[in-house]
């Protein structure tokens, strides 16, 4: 058993060490790993080999490697076709309104397939094939490749899942914390011979005229349900590719939750300064938005290879869209900033 599973380490190792040499240009060696990856994968057990072979790998060997490990979590490659799994962000700011709470736990039908069949054209697909229920970021992200396959599998052909389904959620106009996120999920169907498009930049501009639909799908204007029970925003974001969906869903969330205190704040000064730390483990950015008598505080989790420079640019932005105030942006030690903090009056706030 044991020379078994060194042999396969060594093998894999080998494979990636040859495909790195050529830069990724080996179609043939990359398609021997993916299907190696891909097959540990799918097999309900854990990716031993492949967790090893990444301890034995050089840094830039192994990034190659745990790219192939995320395309071969979201995509999978059958004989006579490739299905790549896809989400769509929509942003929520729902409100209650007089006093009834609007519960959505999925999606119109009607809304979806008419989407859906606009992604197949733009992206040239054999087919497109939309989930109607509705699903967190943490839900989809930790979705394991098996339960991800299977998932789809019924999706498109409709057969039993082998293993537990995803699980959905419900969203509602009440109890619910400012400017959510939720997805709808989906798989894209191509030829094998047909290259993934969805992500490109002239689809997603394509995509643009088909996004209300998203919205349309939750809020039904088709049906006094919604009017008569909820107010607020709904933002419907372009289908992407499943990771990069959900790296773009916590982006907005933290882009629309940034925007309201800054909105909230202008209308009753005409300043505010964001101070803004690096987290000790460099997986966050905590920020302390003051304003002449008032300070909000929120954390802002850096997602994938996101670093210091990618939140300035991304706050910068926002800040300079907010009118009638000024928001300057300083960068603070964490000490510094921890002591910032505790003399501040703080407003209580959702973490991002």
């Amino acid at each position: 058993m044991n020379d078994t599973f060194d042999y396969q380490v060594k093998s894999l190792v080998s494979m990636v060490q040859r495909l790195h040499k050529t830069g990724g240009m080996d179609r043939a060696l990359e398609a021997r790993v993916r299907t190696f990856v891909s097959g540990e994968l799918l097999g309900g057990g854990l990716p031993d080999v492949t967790a090893r072979a990444l301890g034995e790998l050089d840094d830039a060997e192994a990034d190659r490697l745990h790219a192939l490990v995320n395309h071969c979590s979201q995509t999978f490659y059958r004989t006579d076709s490739i299905w790549s799994a896809f989400a769509i962000p929509v942003a929520v700011n729902w409100h209650l309104r007089d006093h009834q709470i609007y519960i959505a736990k999925r999606g119109g039908r009607e809304y979806l397939d008419e989407l859906a069949s606009g992604i197949r054209q733009c992206v040239g697909a054999e087919a497109i094939f939309l989930d109607n229920h509705i699903y967190s970021a943490k839900e989809l992200f930790m979705a394991d490749a098996r339960k991800l396959h299977d998932h789809l599998q019924h999706l498109v052909i409709g057969s039993p899942r082998g293993t537990a389904v995803l699980k959905s959620m419900a969203l509602r106009s009440a109890s619910e914390p400012p400017w959510r996120v939720v997805y709808f999920l989906g798989v894209e169907v191509l030829n094998v011979k047909t290259s993934r498009r969805l992500n490109d930049p002239g689809v997603q501009e394509a995509l643009q005229s088909y996004l209300h639909l998203g919205a349309d799908a939750l809020t039904m204007p088709k049906s006094p349900m919604f009017d008569k029970a909820a107010r607020g925003e709904t933002h419907c974001l372009s289908p992407r590719y499943l990771y990069d969906a959900i790296h773009d869903g916590r982006k907005a969330m933290r882009g629309f939750r940034l925007r309201q205190i800054l909105e909230e704040i202008s209308k009753e000064e005409k300043r505010a300064t964001l101070h803004y730390a690096l987290s000790p483990m460099w997986d966050s950015v905590n920020l302390l938005l003051s304003g002449r008598w008032l300070t909000f505080e929120m954390r802002w989790e850096l997602t994938r290879a996101e670093v210091k420079e990618d939140f300035f640019h991304d706050a910068f932005a926002i800040t300079s869209r907010v009118k009638n105030i000024e928001c300057p942006i300083q960068e603070l030690e964490f000490e510094d900033f921890q002591a910032a903090r505790s003399t501040s009056n703080l407003v209580d706030f959702w973490k991002t």
